[in-house]
Parts: structure tokens; C-alpha cells; sequence
């Protein structure tokens, strides 16, 4: 269902921008939501918890949220204020201190938190929720980076740029397709493990791009590695961070990696992006700057962004095989397979 939400996504992104106006792919998302609130209060099982409703943990999502939010406002301010600066280092440490006292209520002050402390004893659960945030940061810079190199560098228009990423779509439902047959053979760590690598791969690929490149020659390739590196990891972290916990707090936990991803997206991508406008405008000569020297100076910014996406995702892959595994404890309480006869 990703991967075909996102062959329509870009499709149609592609198509507002072009008809309409790039504002349109924002509202677009109205209807979508109001229709799927419909569905959700017709088709969507009940399951309210009356403790939960009584206590929302308010304190807690307010001071997360708005650490994230100061957390990416000053690393997207560097470009200004530069990493060192006093202004730079003030504003990271408060929303340092925000997420703290976001985590200390959560562990000690809300009587139902968003997000329980606790469950994160749970090895699997914490590698999964990690090589979530990495896989998160090193995604959602390869698609802002594959965007603007082809639509600032090769020229393409947005809908064409939309058809672009249409192999990277239907390569992300043939990975997550493999995956979902492949994970009962290879197992969680090895599968996610090779997801990442691969995503490495391909980001490594992209970071060598040329300002004189093609689609053909420069992105096809390693986005379909990239896609299907995607594709391969999403089915065994998900499933190793609901395995980590009891059957019961199942959701909870498919709702944690979910987060990771995202935070992971937002800030790996404010990161990225920083990194990349800093090289790009130190690479630019002072005084006019022709189109083919702004084009060197932006692939050579991509080229660094996509850099340390592939470290990110390097990471991801060794979180997967040092961090995701079960405490030798729990192995010794599984049971032992039936024997036949």
C-alpha cells in the first residue's frame, strides 16, 4: 500500500504543480483527510481506553513537539548562524532540554504517556526503533536530493520528475514483496541488514552524479537499489518492533517505529540539507555565476548530502546486526519446535 500511495503521490504531485500550482499538493490533503476520517468512524473497530481518555498526556506531546521543533530550527539556521555559533548551540540545547523533560514525563510524571520509557527494555524494540530513525534520515534526504538534481540540474518538469520516481515506487512493492517471503527463511537481522547495505549502495551511487548527468546514466540505477533497499527493510524492522513487545502493546509499538521514522525523516533531512547548501554556496565563485558553475556548485552539494545519507544508512545496517537481537535469556524460554512422528 506504500508503494503504490507513493506511485500516485508523485504522479499526481507531478500533475497539481504543472496544472495548478506546488501549493496544491498541500491542499490536496484536506479532502483525502476528511474522507479518511469517514472511513475510519465507519470501518475502524472501537477500541477506546477510558483511562487514556481521561488522563492525554498533553505535557508530554507538547514538550516533544516543540523540542523537535527548536531541535531542526537551529540546525537548519547553521547556514546563518554556523554550527559553533552561540546562537546555534542555545537554541540545540533547548530543545535538548525539552525532549529531557519530555522523556522524564513519560517515565515518571503522566498517568497514561504517549510514550512509556519502560518499553524501550526491550532489545529488539529499541534496535528496530533505531535502524528506523537512521533508515528515516538517510530516506528522506535521498528524495528531497533526487527531486531538485532533477529538476534543477537535468531541467525535468515536475510531472516529469514525477515519472522518474515511478521505477523507484514499484521497486520499493517488489522489495517489500520479497521481503515478506524471504523473512521466515533469512531471518529479521540478516534481511534488515541487507536492506540497509543495499540503500548504501545505491546512495553511494547518487553520490556521484554528474552536473552533466542523465536519467538514465546517473539516477535509474542506484534509485532502484536505493527503492528496493526500502522496500526490503520496512517488513523486518516493523516486524522486529512488534515481536519485541507483548501482544498487547503490539500498536504501541508499530506507532513508535512509525514516529522514529518520521523524527529520523525530519531531522536526518534538515541535516542533510544544511550540509549540502553549505558546500553548495562555497563552491559558488563570487559575482555572476553562469548556469553550468550554479550547476556544479548544487551537484557537489547533492554529492555530500548523499554522502552521509549512505553513512546513515551504513549505520542502520550495523544497528541492525549488533542492537536487533533477542537477550539470550528470552532464546533459552522459547520453545523448542514440535518433532513429528
Amino acid at each position: 500500500m506504500g508503494g503504490a500511495g507513493g506511485s500516485a503521490g508523485v504522479l499526481l504531485g507531478g500533475i497539481f504543480t504543472d496544472a495548478l500550482s506546488w501549493r496544491w499538493i498541500l491542499f490536496i490533503n484536506i479532502p483525502i483527510g476528511v474522507i479518511a476520517a469517514v472511513f475510519a468512524l465507519r470501518y475502524v473497530a472501537e477500541g477506546r481506553d477510558g483511562r487514556r481518555a481521561r488522563h492525554f498526556d498533553l505535557a508530554g506531546a507538547g514538550s516533544v513537539t516543540l523540542g523537535l521543533m527548536v531541535l531542526i530550527w537551529a540546525i537548519v539556521r547553521t547556514d546563518v548562524n554556523g554550527w559553533g555559533s552561540v546562537e546555534t548551540l542555545g537554541v540545540m540545547a533547548v530543545g535538548l532540554a525539552l525532549i529531557g523533560i519530555f522523556l522524564v514525563i513519560e517515565g515518571h510524571l503522566a498517568a497514561a504517556p504517549l510514550m512509556p520509557v519502560r518499553i524501550f527494555s526491550s532489545r529488539m524494540l529499541s534496535g528496530a526503533n533505531l535502524t528506523m530513525f537512521l533508515l528515516g534520515a538517510a530516506m528522506f534526504g535521498m528524495w528531497f536530493f533526487v527531486s531538485l538534481y532533477l529538476q534543477q540540474v537535468l531541467g525535468y518538469s515536475p510531472m516529469d520528475a514525477g515519472l522518474g520516481f515511478l521505477p523507484m515506487t514499484l521497486s520499493i512493492v517488489v522489495g517489500s514483496t520479497l521481503a515478506s517471503r524471504l523473512v521466515n527463511r533469512v531471518g529479521v537481522r540478516p534481511l534488515l541488514a541487507t536492506g540497509m547495505t543495499t540503500q548504501a549502495v545505491g546512495l553511494a551511487l547518487f553520490a556521484t552524479v554528474s552536473a552533466d548527468g542523465s536519467y538514465l546514466g546517473d539516477v535509474l540505477l542506484p534509485s532502484l537499489l536505493v527503492a528496493a533497499g526500502i522496500g526490503l527493510s520496512f517488513v523486518p524492522v516493523t516486524i522486529a518492533a512488534v515481536s519485541g513487545v507483548e501482544p498487547a502493546e503490539a500498536g504501541l509499538a508499530s506507532g513508535l517505529v512509525n514516529t522514529s521514522r518520521l523524527v529520523g525523516g525530519a531531522l536526518g533531512l534538515a541535516v542533510l540539507a544544511t550540509l549540502a547548501t553549505s558546500r553548495a554556496d562555497g563552491e559558488l565563485p563570487s559575482g555572476h555565476v553562469s548556469p553550468a558553475a550554479l550547476h556544479h556548485a548544487m551537484t557537489d552539494g547533492y554529492h555530500l548530502g548523499f554522502t552521509v545519507g549512505a553513512g546513515f544508512a551504513i549505520a542502520g545496517a550495523l544497528a541492525a546486526l549488533l542492537v536487533l537481537r533477542r537477550p539470550a535469556r528470552e532464546r533459552r524460554l522459547e520453545p523448542a519446535p514440535a518433532e513429528s512422528g
